[in-house]
């Protein structure tokens, strides 16, 4: 789906507000929480406006006096309009009201913020006022060209010397603020993806929206948007917003610049640029749409390719390689079929943009030169005038200039905003019909309970009545697609159940074994704790030391694994160096750590044989944990009281 401008807009508003803003806790603090980030903005830039002309003013004065005026006359004569506007203490002062009235609203709208969006505000005012130094210089040097190209005109060594000294001097200076400039830039990049890539990447987590986003297939590659699309997104809106407000410096200045040499030239120059910038916009139009499906296709691209290696050893068993070949040769068939339509419009609006470029180069010598060749006009302002130009329609054609940079951001907010909207639907989903905790005589109790398959609605299980006393033990067994673990998935809050009720014990109270365990990236002593709670900074949860980790896994039978691996912080590739069995075995050292008082089985030792399952299964019975088991195995039958079976039809009987 093409992006809208409502997404692309609510997107953007949820990404300034990762980095600034506090979170809503309730809908209706947000045109509030906007409005105060709004005027923050407009007190930020109101402050670094009157920062930075502090500093301007505060540097010329310090020049002015080490120098005298006959010498700063000679070396830096584009100062003196500024030492002309400190002399006149109306305007100092109006400088000083106007900047104290910033600081004061900036000061008052901060208060409440926590610490660190505090600071937050703090650095981006600071950009801020880096940007209207760097703007003050640009045209330090714009100035300083002319006056140069006017001693060479007039041929005064004494000017061109002293000029030439002056520039190099400035540029020397302001070398620190350069760098600031670029690191502060690159340093507030990196704090938004930080927030960012949190805050989404924590709801992803949150009530387990990646699973319900992954089963119902609506949004691909989350993957992907989580650490490729926030990252362009963080980057461009960076680069986009400072580059935006440096134009807005740029337009100021340079326009002011312009006036004093010619009005003509300024009316010409906003007809010119904006007929233009509107001819290279409808140019620009599609390749934004383009540059969204090639993201799109790139990322499902790239999902093959994973797909292939999280599947390798299954492919290569089958000999699946020209399959594989094909299948993947499709997918970037379609990469470089839109990719070719994306250089070629890129090449479209590269000719349109060189072409404007080429014929706008010309205007002001144009419409300067008549003033010129009769003597109103100077050859340094002139050259002055032609720069000067030359920035003001740089800052009119941003939007133009970075068209792909925009199209390129476009398409990952939406990608955003989907993800976004998807955890925050799958956050908002109820678990199931969980009725309260059952009573102490039954440790799971299910009445009149129904059970769909989540894919076409077909009930799998109609009307289930059950009850689990403490360390009862229930075998579920069934044809294939009869809805075994569809069953499983209903009683982990996985899947809602068609009707009925639940009763469940508590989420700490049970655990769940699938047939293939999940092994974490990190080391041996990772694998254990996958599931254990987090250490408490008061030490409340106690961690299971080293001893304890390798009783597991010999209880495991997995004394081998111990002598490949005696540092239990080793690291490896789990799931290629571990084979299924040693897998399961894993999975079941994790649960002999603290063994709950349920325990629900998917297949899970399916890969083991049928001594190391009786002694699996044995533990958990001295443990004295209830077992919901799934499996086909006639083995099975002998380490549960009550056995489930399910015809797929909706029946089921209770033996």
């Amino acid at each position: 789906m093409a992006p809208t401008l409502r997404t692309l807009l609510a997107e953007g508003g949820n990404l300034v507000a990762d980095l600034l803003l506090p979170p809503l806790r309730r809908p209706g603090q947000a045109p509030a929480i906007l409005l105060r980030a709004a005027l923050l903005l407009g007190a930020s830039a109101g402050l670094a406006l009157g920062a930075a002309a502090g500093l301007i003013g505060a540097a010329c004065l310090l020049i002015q006096r080490g120098l005298g005026p006959s010498q700063v006359a000679l070396t830096f004569p584009y100062l003196q309009p500024v030492l002309d506007a400190l002399a006149d203490s109306r305007r100092s002062s109006l400088v000083l009201v106007a900047s104290g009235a910033a600081l004061i609203l900036w000061l008052l709208l901060l208060a409440g913020l926590a610490r660190d969006l505090r600071r937050r505000w703090l650095a981006l005012t600071a950009l801020l006022g880096l940007l209207v130094v760097a703007t003050a210089v640009d045209v330090a040097f714009t100035e300083g060209n002319g006056a140069v190209i006017e001693a060479l005109n007039v041929r005064s060594a004494p000017r061109f010397w002293g000029t030439a000294v002056g520039l190099t001097a400035i540029y020397l200076a302001t070398l620190p603020l350069q760098f600031l400039n670029t690191y502060g830039q690159g340093r507030f990049a990196l704090a938004w993806r930080e927030r960012t890539t949190g805050a989404i990447s924590g709801a992803y987590l949150e009530g387990r929206a990646y699973y319900r986003i992954e089963t119902a297939g609506t949004i691909d590659n989350p993957d992907q948007r989580i650490a490729d699309d926030i990252e362009r997104a963080v980057v461009s809106s960076t680069g986009l917003f400072f580059g935006f407000c440096a134009s807005l410096l740029s337009l100021a200045a340079y326009v002011l610049v312009l006036f004093s040499i010619s009005g003509i030239l300024v009316v010409t120059l906003l007809v010119t640029t904006l007929a233009g910038n509107a001819l290279i916009l409808r140019l620009v139009r599609r390749l934004a749409s383009l540059s969204f499906r090639q993201q799109g296709l790139e990322a499902d691209f790239r999902f093959a390719l994973m797909h292939l290696r999280s599947h390798a050893e299954s492919v290569a068993f089958l000999r699946g390689e020209p399959r594989q070949r094909t299948l993947l040769g499709r997918r970037f068939a379609r990469v470089l079929l839109n990719l070719e339509r994306v250089i070629r419009w890129r090449a479209l609006v590269g000719q349109g943009t060189g072409l404007y470029a080429f014929l706008m180069q010309f205007v002001p010598y144009l419409v300067l030169s008549g003033a010129y060749f009769g003597g109103r006009v100077t050859l340094g302002q002139l050259t002055v005038g032609s720069i000067a130009f030359g920035q003001v329609q740089t800052a009119l054609s941003f939007l133009v200039d970075r068209a792909d940079d925009f199209s390129g951001l476009f398409a990952s907010l939406h990608r955003i905003g989907e993800l976004r909207g998807a955890t925050t639907a799958s956050a908002v989903v109820a678990p199931a019909a969980a009725g309260p905790p059952p009573p102490a005589e039954a440790l799971l109790r299910l009445e009149g309970l129904t059970v769909s398959s989540p894919g076409d609605g077909r009930v799998l299980i109609r009307a289930l009545d059950l009850s689990l006393p403490p360390g009862g033990r229930l075998l579920v067994g069934g044809p294939s697609g009869s809805g075994k673990t569809t069953l499983l998935r209903v009683l982990c809050g996985l899947v809602p159940p068609a009707a009925g009720r639940l009763q469940l014990p508590p989420a700490a109270a049970a655990m769940v074994l699938p047939q293939k365990p999940f092994l974490v990236l990190g080391s041996l002593r990772d694998q254990l704790m996958a599931t254990w709670p987090e250490p408490a900074a008061d030490g409340a949860i106690a961690q299971p030391d080293d001893g304890q980790l390798r009783a597991a896994l010999r209880l495991a039978q997995l004394d081998t694994l111990i002598a490949r691996y005696p540092d239990l912080d080793a690291e490896a590739p789990w799931d290629q160096v571990l084979s299924g069995g040693e897998q399961q075995r894993l999975a079941f050292a994790r649960l002999l750590l603290k063994v709950p008082p349920l325990v629900l089985l998917d297949e899970a030792t399916s890969a083991l044989d049928l001594e190391s399952e009786a002694h699996l299964y044995g533990l958990l019975l001295d443990a004295g944990a209830a077992l919901v088991s799934v499996g086909h195995r006639p083995s099975l039958a002998a380490f549960h009281h009550r056995v489930l079976r399910l015809d797929g039809q909706g029946g089921w009987t209770l033996g």
